[in-house]
């Protein structure tokens, strides 16, 4: 089967889209898959690169098609890949996508519409699904309508904030609500790019001007002193299966893009020292945000437990990092899935969730 490797793009995280890459390319199972990596530039273009059928093709393509990104970025016409033309995927039933893609552009729905119209298998959630989870104000309002537990929050609109009077009354009711420490973060954005931590409220307007340079919304959520981070991997379609659930062992208090994937400093504990109870809640919790959103393939759910032991969903990621040091892997290799069979897992996924809606259309 040929398998489409999408990943760059003009997403803010597009060097976490590469390092995701090159890792998945270090794990297919190249006697069941031909890889065709598929690189887009921060413009916008896509280029086809060097076909990977052989271990040995993936290392001299992770020199050629991946190392050399400045080439590709500089000059596509004359670099080591040519242009694709997306004709190549239509209606084309023996090949799956994976858009390795995070953030905007990749997993908030975009890339899956385009997909959709190709009529192409591809991994991971739909238009709505990534669409809904990308969004942390529009995700918060639906998993508060399924009960899931939360920090309080406040969502901003730049329409609002551009208002000096409304402006005041927001950064009244931050103090007011919710208090401070609190995290200030675009609505739609990930691999923590743009979020600011403020102790105080002095810092706060700074903070809020800073979000909105990379999402016209804007959510402020309470910061919960000495909090724990965990997180829990989903695999599946309508069913979905918990991992068991991981710890985030900062050597600072935010985790932020730097200690997620470039120096490593952060370390991560799996599986997380937490009591059954809590395992039970997180893992509960973390199928019910999937199934809420309408998410398939794999999400990550991450949470807070504070210090009385209780959980807080944080986020869910509809396409989470696949970097060496990423989290969602090594919860299904503790979990007994390596990551092998996890990306075999992904692709059998979009295969079956790609039949059942053509069996579905040819009922209509």
């Amino acid at each position: 089967m040929k398998l489409y490797l999408m990943y760059g793009g003009r997403t803010v995280e597009h060097d976490v889209t590469i390092m995701s890459t090159h890792s998945a390319l270090e794990a297919i199972d190249y006697n069941k898959y031909e890889v065709i990596p598929v690189y887009i530039t921060h413009e916008g273009q896509y280029i086809k690169g060097l076909t990977i059928t052989s271990p040995v093709a993936s290392d001299q393509a992770l020199k050629l098609d991946l190392a050399d990104q400045a080439s590709w970025r500089k000059d596509p016409e004359h670099s080591l890949g040519t242009k694709f033309e997306l004709d190549e995927l239509a209606n084309n039933q023996d090949a799956v996508v994976f858009p390795m893609i995070h953030g905007t552009y990749g997993e908030d729905g975009t890339i899956q519409g385009l997909l959709e119209v190709l009529d192409v298998p591809y991994v991971g959630a739909e238009i709505r699904a990534s669409a809904v989870a990308m969004d942390k104000i529009m995700s918060k309002i639906i998993f508060d309508e399924f009960g899931i537990p939360q920090v309080p929050y406040l969502p901003v609109l730049a329409t609002d904030y551009q208002d000096a009077a409304k402006a005041d009354e927001i950064l009244a009711s931050v103090t007011t609500k919710l208090g401070f420490p609190v995290y200030v973060k675009p609505a739609n954005a990930g691999s923590s790019i743009g979020i600011t931590k403020v102790d105080e409220q002095s810092d706060l307007r700074a903070a809020i001007t800073k979000a909105f340079k990379y999402d016209n919304r804007v959510i402020i959520e309470k910061g919960i002193k000495n909090a724990r981070e965990l997180a829990v991997g989903l695999l599946g379609n309508d069913q979905p299966k918990a991992s068991i659930a991981g710890e985030i062992g900062k050597k600072q208090e935010f985790y932020d893009y730097e200690s997620k994937f470039v120096d490593g400093s952060t370390k991560l504990i799996i599986p997380a020292s937490i009591s059954a109870e809590q395992l039970a809640a997180v893992q509960k919790y973390s199928v019910l945000a999937f199934n809420a959103v309408g998410a398939s393939g794999l999400t990550r759910a991450d949470f807070f437990l504070d210090a009385d032991g209780a959980v807080y969903l944080n986020e869910i990621q509809t396409m989470p990092g696949f970097t060496k040091f990423s989290m969602y892997p090594y919860l299904w290799q503790a979990s007994g899935v390596s990551y092998p069979e996890l990306i075999d897992t992904l692709i059998n996924l979009a295969v079956e969730r790609y039949q059942a809606k053509k069996e579905i259309a040819a009922n209509l």
